[in-house]
């Protein structure tokens, strides 16, 4: 049975990341009053996309040779769709499973882009977020580390859930830092920005929990940081110290309902 609904109840974007997050694979196609869509996802992570917009950039995309180029274009012509999707308020949305890999979509093959590798969900989320902020920030002002260690990984007591793209404020040693959340547990969570604190600083992390279940504040510790790399892999790992009232009960809530959406897609679709 597919897993259907409205995305005025639950938008795209936290259908993608629990798709994501559950490792699924198959086709969630979308339906608005002016637009449609459709993406295909293999174990949680994106093959293809398909909107209006980026459909030149698909068929470009499954013309060209070279398989860098090829991989270049996928990802451009991905964001692209998604960047169109996301703006789709009010709609349909369908995902059914798929066990074995979409031979077509809009008349292309797609054994290329499966050969090639499906494009990491959460990157993708991350780089469009923050494209997204800054244009928000540009109309605004208009208008007026090494990796963790394997002993920092074992001493993780919670299980932390993503990819998840939550804005966060970061204040340490006077400078506030606007950044991304990419995944979440009870005990902590992974910070990314382009500026953030040293090893073992102590810091306040602020943010807003999605499905209106409110602000969030907490005394955290870094535990380790990643300064090279990729811009999307760029961050700090957090460990709580201290919430503020109310904060712990909305964090452990909004994993409950994580987890409750993804068994939801895994046992309908």
């Amino acid at each position: 049975m597919p897993f259907t609904g409205r995305l005025e109840a639950t938008p795209l974007l936290d259908i993608v990341q629990i798709i994501a997050y559950s490792q699924q694979s198959g086709l969630l196609s979308v339906k608005g009053n002016s637009t449609k869509g459709l993406l295909i996802f293999q174990a949680g992570n994106i093959v293809c996309a398909y909107s209006p917009s980026a459909l030149p950039l698909l068929v470009k995309a499954a013309k060209e040779q070279n398989p860098d180029n090829r991989l270049s274009l996928r990802r451009i012509q991905v964001l692209a769709a998604l960047r169109e999707l996301f703006d789709i308020a009010e709609g349909d949305y369908r995902f059914v499973k798929k066990t074995e890999p979409v031979a077509e979509l809009e008349g292309l093959d797609m054994k290329l882009f499966y050969d090639s590798g499906a494009l990491d969900t959460g990157d993708l989320l991350l780089v469009l977020e923050t494209a997204m902020d800054d244009q928000r920030e540009h109309i605004r002002v208009t208008q007026a580390s090494p990796e963790p260690s394997s002993a920092s990984i074992e001493a993780r007591v919670h299980r932390r859930y993503g990819p998840i793209i939550i804005q966060a404020t970061l204040e340490f040693a006077g400078t506030t830092v606007v950044g991304h959340l990419t995944n979440l547990s009870e005990g902590g969570t992974f910070f990314h920005a382009d500026e953030f604190p040293g090893p073992d600083s102590e810091c306040e992390l602020g943010f807003e929990l999605p499905w209106e279940l409110g602000h969030c504040q907490t005394k955290a510790k870094v535990a380790w940081h990643r300064s090279e790399g990729p811009g999307t892999r760029r961050g700090v790992g957090l460990s709580f110290l201290e919430f503020s009232p109310d904060s712990e009960g909305r964090i452990a809530s909004y994993l409950v309902r994580f987890q409750e959406l993804a068994a939801v897609v895994d046992l309908e679709a």
